[in-house]
């Protein structure tokens, strides 16, 4: 894919706003890896729980909150909601870098912090992925799609990395939790650019209740098959990846045998290299064999790549296998996100995207607790880990057997009826050429 001419083309709007959402990922994957390094700065410990409590509950919010945030994003602008999450995610990473500067910090903070973190992400995610269809055209949604999952997955490869040797420099991760707060400081600023957005509902719209609302945006999902497959599947690969994120600390010293901050980091960093690489594939795969095949292809590279890397202790043979398995997962992500956003009415483009992500997104949590208290010793976690890959495996098998197969480009290639509750299918305005003055 031409990166440069894919971003001319998307417009001055589109690249203000990849942009923002770049320098919030930077920060995202940096607080990735020192907020663990912090748990183990503070009480000099190793603890597998600790740490899986920690990423849970960064996740936790997709489930507690993701349905009723839908609602809100449906009925708030989305660009004030986006600057919002940035600004209160800085105060956060602001207070811990100050906090564990002065050592007076406790895990049950971090933990509460984290909480904090993962609600402002979840509306964040929904805002950005429900406003994309208002500044870019419909048939180009894979393609911005596609940039802004690479963006993320260099981001999770420079950032570890980067997080990695500040903190071994500086025998702590204060320094990278700072740098964290002022990036989301400067993807805040960057919204500016991205001008005024009009409203994805409609003025005319009865509003019910929140129950009511979020309940729609579950039924919505679950009647149209497209929505509801690929909900299950990202319920399933979220399962495994829940408990290799909230465990990768443990994952590396019991599997591939590495300790120190800076190895660690290369590790990390080298998931984020087949993130990028999947990404670059993935509007190739979309283009030539459809949404649904990528999503099934992509999770067999996924389930088989993963599994091999679970008997690797060589560093040297376990960098080549995550670069594969993660370029599965990037592969999987860009298909995800594009039927959540064609298949789905304007008007519950933020229900529909929020309530297939809470569903969707439920089993990170998890898989973090409960794969992380099953896989507590180091005898008992490889095999823990070796279970994940065999059910991203089967789930391609099973999601073969589905109309996802069958499936091509988006709903104007499809004849079936859609869902009654306000399901015609999103058509997204032409976007404005120029970003919009205040």
């Amino acid at each position: 894919m031409d990166v440069l001419g894919a971003m001319r083309s998307l417009g001055p709007r589109y690249r203000a706003l990849w942009t923002g959402q770049a320098m919030a990922q930077f920060g995202t994957y940096v607080a990735f890896f020192s907020i663990p390094e912090l748990i183990a700065f503070i009480t000099e410990k190793t603890n597998t729980l600790d740490y899986a409590l920690a990423y849970a509950l960064e996740n936790i919010p997709i489930v507690l909150t993701g349905l009723v945030g839908g609602v809100l994003l449906d009925r708030w602008h989305l660009r004030p909601v986006i600057i919002a999450t940035h600004l209160i995610r800085a105060a956060v990473f602001f207070y811990l870098s100050a906090t564990a500067s002065a050592e007076t910090l406790e895990v049950g903070t971090i933990l509460a912090l984290a909480f904090v973190i993962g609600t402002m992400s979840t509306m964040f995610d929904g805002a950005l992925y429900a406003l994309l269809p208002n500044i870019v055209k419909k048939k180009d949604l894979p393609r911005a799609n596609s940039l802004i999952t690479a963006t993320i997955q260099a981001n999770f490869a420079l950032a570890p990395l980067f997080a990695g040797i500040l903190t071994a420099v500086f025998a702590r991760p204060s320094i990278g939790l700072f740098l964290t707060g002022l990036l989301f400081v400067g993807a805040a600023v960057s919204m500016k650019w991205v001008g005024r957005v009009a409203h994805h509902g409609s003025p005319a719209e009865t509003r019910g209740s929140f129950v009511t609302e979020a309940a729609n945006g579950i039924r919505y999902v679950w009647a149209e098959p497209r929505l509801r497959l690929i909900t299950i599947a990202a319920a399933v690969a979220n399962l495994v990846v829940g408990f290799i994120e909230g465990t990768w600390k443990v994952l590396y010293t019991v599997i591939t045998k590495v300790d120190s901050p800076a190895q660690t980091g290369l590790l990390l960093s080298m998931l984020g290299v087949g993130g990028v690489i999947g990404a670059f594939i993935a509007p190739s795969f979309t283009k030539r064999i459809g949404l649904g095949r990528s999503l099934v292809i992509g999770m067999a590279i996924t389930g088989i790549g993963m599994f091999a890397f679970m008997f690797v202790s060589n560093l040297a043979l376990a960098i080549p296998l995550q670069i594969v398995w993660m370029a599965g997962v990037s592969i999987v992500n860009v298909p995800i996100a594009t039927v959540r956003q064609v298949y789905s009415s304007a008007s519950m483009l933020g229900r529909v995207i929020t309530a297939s992500r809470a569903i969707g997104w439920a089993t990170i949590p998890l898989g973090a607790v409960v794969g992380g208290a099953l896989g507590s010793s180091a005898t008992t976690y490889p095999w823990v880990a070796r279970t994940g890959p065999i059910l991203l495996m089967a789930t391609a098998l099973w999601l073969f057997t589905t109309v996802i197969w069958s499936d091509t480009f988006g709903p104007d290639d499809q004849e079936e009826e859609q869902p009654d509750d306000g399901a015609t299918p999103v058509v997204a305005s032409e976007p404005d050429e120029e970003p919009i003055a205040e």
